[in-house]
């Protein structure tokens, strides 16, 4: 599970995307307009500031010896700020638009089905990254092909296999979840979670995030929902891919391990900047190189977005937060220490 690596393009992949490069053509619309004497120019929509993501993103480029500019925005979690910084995208002549997470994704590219050319982007390739759930959150139809000007990568690992990671440390039969309700991929993550819970005959307890009187989750609640949690004997908290709750993971990691509760995370930033205990988790610096990848399909070779299936991580790693194993007293088997990343 440890040590993923680039990734290269699957057989099923290849196929996939031969079948729609012959169907779409490549896109040639918005390279055309770009004066041949400038690097691409790729505007980036961030939803909470920088992360490894983007690092791995800049260094396929420059690994490779494809000059980019880059244009970075961050909306700082309010997606009410996407339709000024699409315009802006638009008047500096983007070559192509980045786009960091499901809310950001969907203000900028619209649900399948239900695009408006007057408020979502049509004209200009869109490549997103961190998007946890592409079919679930309505983004797309199909994985093998968007059917429209849009690609990525997925960075969440499937759900069967994060229980697979989780029972190989414990047998954990009460798990309970925090969300939040008002993030389309989180509530789709807990709908899957119900599924996996009902065939393993496993208790599942749902915390959602409640609500201020804007439809915000409130940050200061999350103190109280972990209490709630340890008092109902809950053997260990879920958190899965969740823009708020990644936002807020110093003091979420830090009220579990204060009430002695277990943590696994679906996403690395817990494990490397939070203080959950394990995780099955795509790194994010390869995340970023295989959007990059992707970027690159479409700016350099002239694919068309559809043309480019959306894929995730062939690898995964297994990471294990020593210092909070310590002071849980919660030690991971010789079996997972064989292949896992220990972090001190």
């Amino acid at each position: 599970m440890n040590g993923a690596r680039p990734p290269a393009p699957q057989a099923q992949g290849r196929r996939a995307v031969l079948g729609a490069a012959c169907a779409a053509g490549a896109w040639l619309a918005t390279p055309a307009l770009r004066a041949a004497t400038r690097p691409y120019r790729i505007y980036m929509m961030l939803y909470r500031g920088q992360s490894a993501v983007e690092q791995g993103f800049r260094d396929y480029f420059a690994v490779n010896g494809i000059a980019v500019e880059m244009v970075m925005r961050d909306v700082a979690q309010d997606i009410g700020k996407v339709p000024q910084l699409v315009a802006e995208a638009r008047a500096l002549q983007a070559d192509l638009i980045y786009t960091w997470g499901t809310p950001v994704t969907l203000a900028v590219a619209g649900r399948a089905g239900a695009v408006d050319p007057a408020v979502h982007v049509t004209d200009i390739p869109v490549v997103f990254t961190m998007v946890a759930s592409p079919l679930g959150s309505g983004l797309v139809t199909s994985l093998a092909s968007s059917g429209r000007n849009v690609t990525g990568a997925c960075h969440v690992v499937p759900l069967a296999q994060q229980l697979s990671a989780i029972r190989a440390y414990r047998r954990f039969d009460r798990i309970a979840i925090i969300y939040n309700p008002a993030e389309p991929n989180s509530v789709q993550n807990v709908a899957e979670w119900r599924a996996l819970a009902a065939a393993h005959q496993l208790r599942l307890v749902e915390k959602p995030v409640p609500l201020d009187a804007k439809g915000q989750p409130d940050a200061a609640a999350l103190p109280g929902l972990v209490a709630s949690l340890a008092s109902a004997a809950t053997q260990l908290l879920y958190i899965g891919p969740d823009s708020f709750l990644a936002a807020n993971r110093q003091a979420l990691t830090a009220a579990a391990l204060a009430q002695r509760l277990p943590t696994f995370a679906a996403t690395e930033v817990y494990l490397r900047d939070g203080k959950a205990l394990f995780g099955l988790v795509s790194g994010y610096d390869t995340v970023g190189r295989l959007t990059a990848h992707k970027a690159a399909q479409i700016l350099v070779h002239r694919m068309a977005p559809a043309a480019i299936p959306i894929e995730t991580l062939a690898r995964f790693s297994y990471l294990v937060n020593m210092a909070a194993a310590d002071q849980l007293r919660l030690y991971p088997p010789l079996k997972v220490i064989n292949y896992a990343e220990l972090l001190r």
